[in-house]
Parts: structure tokens; C-alpha cells; sequence
């Protein structure tokens, strides 16, 4: 099932294990600058890196697309915003504002029964137009739009209570841990549901076969998943 008809995505030049450099550095930059110097620099730092890495993961050939420069605008208007009240609770309370839309923009979507995750599955694993029409996808895709809104809803409540109860390093460094345990644990949920149910699907090979062509795609080499 891993064939042209998903989206394409180009094979990036270096590996994507800068990712997760790319990821944990602005929090360092925050946590050091905002400790050393007030948090004016620290969102600079923050802002400059995250644009930084936001571009060398579509430069890499990520499934970014046309999503990059929305997510850099957000980005540098954030930081703007930021600096230009001084103000942690600006700053992060329009990161948790943002969530709280993207959790209430998946639930509209499947209300609406054009659910995100439909669209959006095709461009992180190679799913084919037989898959992508049945309706066991659709119906899949769809409870999954809604069960991972509820769940950032409940991030967005946790947060709101930490930014107003924690010191800004505190709230970044638990928020930070949080919700790296949260989406871990969200990311494996979903990919079990949808081994389970898209194997009623005839001809679905499985989410881990599906996986590993894509890190294949992205010049990674995952061990081949077992048999049976």
C-alpha cells in the first residue's frame, strides 16, 4: 500500500535527527536568557531558533509545504507580541490560544465529516487512494480527529492553570515535560487504533510497515518490522 498516490515527500539531505536539536534548543536558549538577562531576550532567542528550524526542516524536504510560512508568521508575530508587552502571559497565553483553535478546528472537521486527520494522515505514512476511500478510514480518521481534540483541550486547561501558578522557567520546563509524556503517549494510542482498524481494510499491511517506508523516505533506516 505504499505507492504514488500518497503525497509526495522528497528525501531530505541530512537526517532528521536534527530535529530534536532543533527542538530542545529554543528551550535551553529561553530557560539560560531568561534566567541571565529578562524575557525579552529569551523570546527572541526562542523566536529566532524556532523560525530557524522551521526552514531547515522544509529545506530538509519534511511534509511541510505551504504549512512553513504560516507557522513562521505565527511564529514572528508571537515573538512580536511578546516582546512588545513584556508579558509571559501574552507570549505563551497565544501559544495555548493557538491550541485551543487547532483542538476546536479538529472537532468542526469532524462534525463536518471532512475530519483533519483524513487529510492530514496521508502526508506522515504512504496511505493509498483504496485506503483513503474506504469507509473504515473515514470513520477511523474521524474518531481520532476527536479523541486527540479532547485530549489538547485538556493540555490547554493544564497549561492555562500552570502559566498562571508556576515562574516562567518552571511553566516551560513542566509544560515542556508534560507534554512531551502526553503526545508520546497520544502518538502510540493513535497508532494502535489505526493498526486495528484499518487491517479490516483487505489489502492494509499495517501502520509499521507504512512507517518505516516513510523513514526510509527521509533517509532514515528503522529495523524491518517482524512477520507473522
Amino acid at each position: 500500500m505504499a505507492d504514488d498516490t500518497s503525497p509526495p515527500t522528497p528525501t531530505p539531505s541530512t537526517s532528521s535527527r536534527a530535529d530534536v536539536f532543533d527542538q530542545y534548543m529554543p528551550v535551553v536558549l529561553f530557560l539560560v536568557l531568561n534566567s541571565a538577562f529578562g524575557l525579552a531576550p529569551a523570546i527572541v532567542a526562542m523566536t529566532l531558533w524556532a523560525v530557524k528550524a522551521q526552514v531547515s526542516r522544509y529545506r530538509r524536504g519534511l511534509p511541510l509545504g505551504r504549512v512553513m510560512p504560516i507557522i513562521v508568521v505565527y511564529l514572528l508575530i508571537r515573538g512580536t507580541l511578546g516582546i512588545i508587552y513584556d508579558s509571559e502571559d501574552v507570549y505563551f497565553g497565544i501559544g495555548i490560544s493557538a491550541k485551543a483553535l487547532a483542538a476546536l478546528a479538529l472537532l468542526v472537521s469532524a462534525a463536518l465529516r471532512r475530519n483533519a486527520t483524513a487529510y492530514a494522515l496521508p502526508y506522515l505514512v504512504p496511505i493509498d487512494c483504496d485506503t483513503k476511500s474506504h469507509p473504515e478510514y473515514r470513520a477511523a480518521t474521524r474518531r481520532i480527529s476527536v479523541a486527540v481534540a479532547l485530549i489538547v483541550l485538556a493540555s490547554v486547561g493544564f497549561d492555562t492553570w500552570l502559566l498562571q501558578n508556576a515562574s516562567t522557567n518552571k511553566f516551560v520546563l513542566i509544560r515542556l515535560g508534560v507534554n512531551w509524556g502526553a503526545s508520546m503517549v497520544t502518538i502510540l494510542g493513535v497508532g494502535l487504533y489505526l493498526d486495528r482498524r484499518l487491517r479490516r481494510i483487505p489489502g492494509f499491511p499495517g501502520m509499521m510497515p507504512l512507517v518505516e517506508h516513510r523513514l526510509k523516505d527521509l533517509g532514515m533506516n528503522p529495523p524491518p518490522s517482524s512477520k507473522g
